[in-house]
């Protein structure tokens, strides 16, 4: 544990390290899921990429969640 008052890098790395690889995965799934709803029910072009853009919204906001809940638990001082 870091002393009082310093900034503990460990956490830091721990917490933007496993965010980067969470939020590759939940924006690639999310866009991913948004193209293929749309594209199985054939709502043309506009369509798959407004879903396509709605999933990759959905993955970045579960991002953040993890993030956020993943701070809490590894406090950075």
């Amino acid at each position: 544990m870091a002393a009082a008052g310093t900034t503990n890098w460990t956490n830091i790395a721990n917490v933007l390290g496993a965010t980067v690889i969470v939020g590759s995965e939940a924006v690639g799934a999310g866009g991913a899921t948004g193209w293929a709803i749309a594209s199985l029910l054939k709502l043309g072009d506009q369509a798959v990429l407004v879903a396509t853009l709605m999933g990759v919204a959905v993955g970045l906001v579960a991002t953040v969640a993890f993030f956020r809940s993943a701070h809490r638990v590894e406090r950075f001082r």
